[in-house]
């Protein structure tokens, strides 16, 4: 039973460093730092069989990020921030809530950085 309440931790402490970094990316209109935290998602999600459309998803926004393509970016960071919102349905307590705010947060960014794109 620890092991999974460690795991939880784990997954609740990701989500949050995922939170901030996103904020002060967004802040600093900058999406720096960023690809790093995508690949440590995808790892993550690509374990989980019904989260694999999440995982495609941040691959496709990986390589727009590389391209800087910023209208692709935005599309991208949006539909991701739908699909979370969707995967904070099944997961339950404080992880569903972080979920929930890595979700608002994504598509915050969304629109924050389609001001600039």
């Amino acid at each position: 039973m620890a092991t999974v309440e460690k795991k939880e931790a784990s997954q609740v402490t990701h989500l949050s460093a995922t939170i901030d970094m996103i904020e002060k990316d967004v802040e600093k209109e900058s999406l720096t730092g960023v690809a790093g935290a995508i690949s440590k998602w995808i790892t993550t999600l690509d374990k989980h069989e019904d989260l694999k459309a999440i995982s495609g998803t941040l691959e496709k926004l990986k390589e727009a990020i590389a391209d800087k393509d910023g209208k692709l970016i935005v599309k991208l960071m949006t539909s991701a921030g739908e699909q979370t919102n969707k995967a904070a349905e099944m997961a339950e307590g404080d992880e569903a809530n972080k979920i929930k705010m890595l979700a608002k947060c994504l598509l915050a960014a969304a629109k924050a950085i389609s001001k600039f794109a």
